[in-house]
């Protein structure tokens, strides 16, 4: 019996391996004829410079939309595909720090205001640091990307136990639907059309890989009032 489950474990990391090379192999090489094709829309565009045909110009428009999406879900495979790779990633750094980082780095983070609340007592880590911040600066991002209200507050919140830190992004925007709530780590789902809000829906997916990589955690649940909290724990 021990030996049948030693085998099933060895078939399932070879597939897992399998399937990761796969997804890395495609969106690598596919991103030189895609390079290929935003260069030729490119060039198109310069060519339909002073044509007055509103239809033709529309389907364009169409057209190079959906090349610029089709670039970026190739992107996030790829992306997606070096969740696993932990090369120069392990360093010690300043948790309050990193996080102001990426509040820094956050688009539209003039749109928000945001509010901090520390429970640590070891405020330097020795971790994945470049994972963790892709994690956090992804959820802030969405935080205001995904927001409905002018005047946007956004909370985060560090907790430390003996073993882990657990990190909050609270919002105040519309939350998510419960109905769809299972679905948000699905790979390129999105809750709204991507014809409404361009998005790739990859961005949650990543996280949420990430953090079971490195033996977390991540949790969504609708906030009290309003708004959507997403919780998890980083190992130290």
């Amino acid at each position: 019996m021990k030996e049948f489950v030693n085998e099933e474990e060895e078939e399932l990391i070879a597939l897992k391996k399998e399937h990761e090379e796969f997804v890395y192999i495609v969106s690598h090489d596919l991103k030189s004829p895609m390079r290929a094709i935003t260069n030729i829309t490119n060039w198109i565009e310069e060519d339909l410079e002073g044509i007055s045909n509103n239809e033709v110009l529309a389907n364009f428009s169409l057209l190079k939309n959906r090349v610029g999406r089709l670039e970026m879900m190739m992107n996030a495979l790829l992306e997606l595909s070096r969740v696993n790779n932990f090369d120069n990633e392990m360093y010690e750094f300043n948790i309050p720090r990193m996080i102001a980082d990426c509040v820094e780095l956050t688009k539209e983070k003039d749109k928000a205001e945001f509010h901090f609340l520390y429970t640590i007592e070891n405020e330097n880590s020795n971790s994945l640091g470049k994972k963790l911040q892709k994690v956090l600066t992804n959820l802030l991002d969405n935080a205001i990307r995904f927001h409905d209200k002018e005047k946007m507050n956004i909370f985060i919140e560090v907790n430390e136990s003996a073993t882990n830190y657990e990190f909050t992004i609270r919002d105040d925007g519309p939350g998510i639907p419960e109905e769809v709530k299972e679905k948000i780590f699905n790979m390129f789902y999105t809750v709204n059309s991507k014809d409404i809000l361009e998005t790739t829906g990859a961005g949650l997916t990543i996280c949420n890989k990430i953090i079971k990589r490195v033996g977390g955690k991540m949790e969504y649940s609708p906030s009290i009032d309003r708004g959507s909290v997403f919780k998890f724990n980083w190992p130290k």
